[in-house]
Parts: C-alpha cells; sequence; structure tokens
C-alpha cells in the first residue's frame, strides 16, 4: 500500500470533530512499519493441555500435521461444551473477530489494484466463518456473556479465566496474554515449566486454500501541526521499529520468555514459527479504529457475531449493515483521496 494512502486513511480525524472545534487541524502522519510485525499481535489459539484429558488431540500437533482445521475445531468445541456444567468452549472478547479474520480476509481491506478500500461482504470466506460462528453460538460453545452482565466468567476481566479450572478450553489472543510472572500466568493458565500452556496459530478454513491465515496490525504515530517536540515523536517511533526489527532486542525479549518466563521449548518453538508467520505471505491486515469510529463500528457490528444474544445469520448480518458499510467506506476514500491531492 502506497505510504501515504495508509498514513491518511489510519490517521485522518473525523470530520465533526474538527468542525466541532471550530479550527481546521492540520495533520503529519507516516507509519513505522507495515510488513514486520510484532508477534505479540498476532492471535493464537490457547489452550491448557488438559485438552488430552478429554480424549482430543493436542491442536498444536494437529498444526504441525496439517490437520488444524474449522471442522476439527468445531467438533471438539461441541463435544466439549456442557452449559448445565458451566462448561464453555470459548470465552473473551476477542474469538469471534479472530475467526472471521482466519478465513483469509477481512470485513474492509485495501484494494491496491483499484487504490482504494473496498468492503467483502459478498467473500464466501467471510459467510463460511460467519456460519463457524453460528454453529458455535448454537451449540452453546460460547461463554454467555450476555447473560452475565456482559462481563468474562465470576465478573473478572482476566484473560484466561476458567481455562485451568477445565471450564473454558480455548482462549483467542495475542500471544501477549500468556506473558506475565509465572506464578500469575501458573494461576490462570496451569503450570507454564510443566508444560501446562500451549497454543498455535488459529485452525484454517476447512475449504479455503490450504493455509493458516494471521491477524496482523499497523502501526504508526500522529503529529499535530505545531507540536513543540516533533523530534520527539520521531524518535519514539524510531524506537517502535528499531524493537521489531532489530535482532539483537528481539532476541532479548525471546530470551526473556525463556528465563523469565519460564516457556518450555515447545512453546518458543511455535512463539518463533508464529513470528515468521506474521512476517510472511498469509496475513491479514486489520485497522481497527484507523479507518475512522464510523467504518470501525460498522465493521465490528459485522464481525462480533459471537456476542450477539441470539444468533444472527451472515445474511441477516448482510441487511443489516451492507448499506452503511458500504456509505462509510464511500465516505473514507474520499476523505483519503482529498488528503492525497491536498
Amino acid at each position: 500500500m502506497p505510504e501515504q494512502i495508509l498514513s491518511a486513511a489510519s490517521h485522518l480525524p473525523d470530520a465533526e470533530d474538527t468542525a466541532a472545534s471550530g479550527t481546521t487541524v492540520k495533520w503529519y502522519a507516516w507509519y513505522d512499519d507495515f510488513h514486520n510485525y510484532s508477534e505479540d499481535e498476532v492471535v493464537n489459539t490457547g489452550y491448557y493441555t488438559f485438552t488430552e484429558k478429554y480424549g482430543y488431540d493436542d491442536p498444536a500437533e494437529l498444526y504441525w500435521n496439517g490437520e488444524w482445521t474449522w471442522d476439527v475445531f468445531l467438533e471438539i468445541c461441541i463435544d466439549f461444551s456442557d452449559a448445565d456444567e458451566d462448561r464453555y468452549a470459548l470465552d473473551g472478547w476477542a474469538y469471534d473477530n479472530a475467526l472471521m479474520e482466519s478465513s483469509g480476509t477481512d470485513i474492509v481491506t485495501y484494494d491496491t489494484d483499484l487504490e482504494e478500500f473496498v468492503t467483502n461482504l459478498d467473500d464466501p470466506r467471510l459467510e463460511r466463518a460467519a456460519n463457524l460462528i453460528y454453529e458455535l453460538k448454537k451449540n452453546d460453545c460460547i461463554y454467555p456473556v450476555w447473560n452475565n452482565g456482559w462481563q468474562l466468567r465470576g465478573g473478572q476481566e482476566i484473560e484466561g479465566v476458567g481455562i485451568k479450572e477445565g471450564l473454558t478450553l480455548f482462549w483467542l489472543r495475542g500471544t501477549w496474554a500468556f506473558t506475565g510472572t509465572v506464578e500469575e500466568m501458573s494461576q490462570i493458565w496451569g503450570d507454564i515449566s510443566e508444560g501446562e500452556l500451549m497454543f498455535c496459530p488459529l485452525p484454517r478454513d476447512s475449504e479455503g486454500d490450504g493455509n493458516h491465515y494471521v491477524t496482523v496490525k499497523t502501526s504508526g504515530y500522529v503529529i499535530v501541526e505545531g507540536a513543540e517536540n516533533p523530534e520527539g515523536v520521531a524518535l519514539l517511533a524510531s524506537c517502535d521499529r528499531f524493537k521489531i526489527l532489530d535482532p539483537t532486542v528481539v532476541s532479548v525479549d525471546r530470551k526473556q520468555l525463556e528465563e523469565i518466563y519460564l516457556w518450555t521449548d515447545e512453546m518458543l518453538e511455535m512463539y518463533d514459527h508464529v513470528h515468521d508467520l506474521a512476517n510472511g505471505d498469509y496475513t491479514v491486515v486489520v485497522y481497527d479504529a484507523g479507518l475512522g469510529d464510523k467504518v470501525d463500528d460498522a465493521v465490528n457490528s459485522c464481525k462480533e457475531l459471537g456476542r450477539l444474544a441470539t444468533a444472527s445469520t451472515w445474511a441477516q448480518v448482510k441487511e443489516s449493515y451492507s448499506e452503511k458499510l458500504d456509505y462509510y467506506v464511500q465516505l473514507l476514500n474520499e476523505e483519503v483521496e482529498e488528503y492525497n491531492n491536498g
């Protein structure tokens, strides 16, 4: 993607914000990296190794053997979940977004041929992902936050809550959720040094192209005209980029995982592999609020299907949000074009 387009799209302020202030603000923006991503942003399937206790194959082994698919994932989730026993395969705030993105595309992407952002609601890959979430929800595989004050299990906003107790099977999150003091992580996930925590990439579309797609995010900074310390902003951006690219710094991070967080060799091997995936060809770039609040809200309405009080089909989602999404993406493209023509 051309640098000026990415920068404008990621950091252009909403027109309402500018108008409300009664001033015209000039923004300068750049991104500090677009291809080399921190693996902490890559969503993985985290799980407690008691999966074997229930007779399930280890997801990491399934992954290495090329057998970790949506169909297998769904079968395990349905078999494990039992609402009467308070067991739900999935919990957290990221599983539905992650599964949609594991399809190999996102609701809104940048088309390099058209040189503009496009919507993909008619893409069959997204429909298949939505159908997967529909089946998970229909079979009570998702912890019902909508019946519990919109809070995670027990009202605890803790990544991984319920995993160690055997009440939650999978937690779809970045590897940052698995880092912390050994005492803290072991209370949530199980004894890390004894190999009770493991993670692997998300399962792949059973009807897809055979590749596992990982979610990655752009990062960058914006500075307002007249800022008193522009060099400081530039230095911060440079440091962020340095942290991702410099082999010495990367090795320090990895050493910390091994020596302080006591990650096992199996975890470290998967960590290295996930890092390679994040810098490979099978990634899905998500922009979150970088495309503006209106686009982001519409995108989330199409993706956060697991958290709806009742299950919705993909056809219902498209009918509800297609027109609004198209409109806001059109406005976004017009803003980007205006910015680039300066």
